[in-house]
């Protein structure tokens, strides 16, 4: 097959034979136009969004610590926002290289080729367990509307903390192996006239790249399409049941409005099957409030998620298109754009729960009420 052969074939490396740096070739995508895509997408844009989506998930943890986490959904949703807010805080630290620029050139240099491995890895890993604690989520709240009554008892607060931490250690640990396939070295350039620091493929790597990537690359593929697969599977089964029980209070309504007509009844009996009904009417508000947005973050991870699912299948089959090899540029861009992707998938939460969570927003506005009434009460 093409991978086997891929995977058997040695990377191509181009360095400059008197320093020693890796020299890119023009595939595709020439230097300057890759510098040109770093700058409008990675420098700024992502720059940018990592930085509103560190404000964002701190807000999402304190509305749910001030809710008090008083079901399993609120524990599972501020452990995603914790992945989130440290995806965001890596977002910031590798784009650092454009105001460093200002002051060193050689200096933000080095730290972009740091970063692009430490952090870039980061960024994608914690990508991949917020979306299998997303696809965690939706199993629960399948669960809850089957089984609402057993599976309430079952999974608690705690037990949802359990989970979650144990997805976390579990999807990142299946990575970690990527963090130890370079090495950092400094080296002289004579473009900057400064020694600057680079990363180079090293012994551990040199003696696994076929075993090693294949790994990496098929559970870059297996992890977000079966965390798509498990949401879209849940959201149907929701949705499935919460039309049986809305077609089920839908005639129980027209029974009651029935049996309110044709039978005479007390005030207090009246008021009773009001109250009975008003609740049923009230479940129905939240029940929908949940499968909207589970439609939300599904179309959400489907966006954000395909285009790295399709990156990652490309990887799997062309061996080139990597790091310091023959398509280094168009890999290089092409990260820029899902770096983007990533990010907004991180920032973006807030502006789902604050519209579509009546408790969330209720819960938000206290806050900010709170503490502009403060501010207000503070003597000049």
């Amino acid at each position: 097959m093409a991978s086997n052969t891929s995977h058997n074939s040695l990377p191509t490396v181009h360095t400059d034979s008197q320093s020693g740096e890796f020299v890119p070739l023009e595939i595709f995508v020439t230097n300057d136009q890759r510098r040109i895509a770093e700058i409008i997408i990675d420098l700024s844009f992502s720059f940018i969004v990592a930085c509103v989506g560190i404000v964002t998930n701190i807000l999402v943890v304190i509305v749910f610590s001030k809710q008090g986490f008083k079901d399993s959904v609120s524990v599972s949703m501020t452990i995603i926002a914790c992945w989130d807010f440290f995806k965001c805080v890596a977002g910031v630290l590798q784009r650092l290289p454009g105001p460093m620029s200002l002051a060193s050139a050689a200096l933000a240099k080095s730290w972009s080729n740091i970063s692009a491995i430490e952090f870039n890895y980061f960024l994608s890993f914690s990508t991949y367990v917020a979306s299998v604690l997303a696809a965690y989520v939706s199993v629960e709240r399948c669960l809850c509307v089957s089984m609402p009554f057993k599976v309430k008892e079952l999974i608690t607060p705690k037990v949802a903390l359990f989970f979650g931490l144990l997805i976390s250690a579990v999807v990142f640990g299946c990575f970690m192996v990527m963090f130890f396939v370079y090495d950092i070295v400094w080296i002289f350039s004579d473009h900057y006239n400064a020694t600057i620091a680079v990363y180079v493929n090293n012994v551990f790597f040199s003696r696994n790249p076929g075993p090693l990537f294949q790994y990496y690359n098929l559970s870059g593929i297996v992890w977000p399409t079966s965390s798509l697969g498990i949401i879209a599977g849940s959201t149907a089964i929701i949705a499935y049941h919460l039309r049986k029980s809305s077609q089920f209070r839908l005639k129980s309504a027209s029974a009651g409005q029935t049996w309110d007509s044709n039978i005479e009844c007390s005030k207090e009996t009246k008021a009773k099957f009001s109250k009975s009904t008003g609740q049923q009417n009230q479940m129905s508000t939240r029940d929908r409030q949940v499968v909207k947005m589970l439609l939300v973050v599904m179309c959400v991870n489907l966006v954000m998620l395909t285009p790295r699912i399709v990156h990652y299948t490309v990887k799997y089959f062309i061996y080139e298109f990597y790091f310091l090899r023959t398509y280094h540029n168009i890999f290089i861009c092409m990260t820029y754009f899902l770096a983007a992707f990533d990010l907004i998938d991180a920032a973006i939460p807030l502006f789902i729960f604050y519209p579509m969570s009546t408790s969330f927003r209720t819960t938000f506005n206290d806050i900010f009420r709170c503490v502009c009434v403060t501010n207000k009460a503070e003597p000049n």
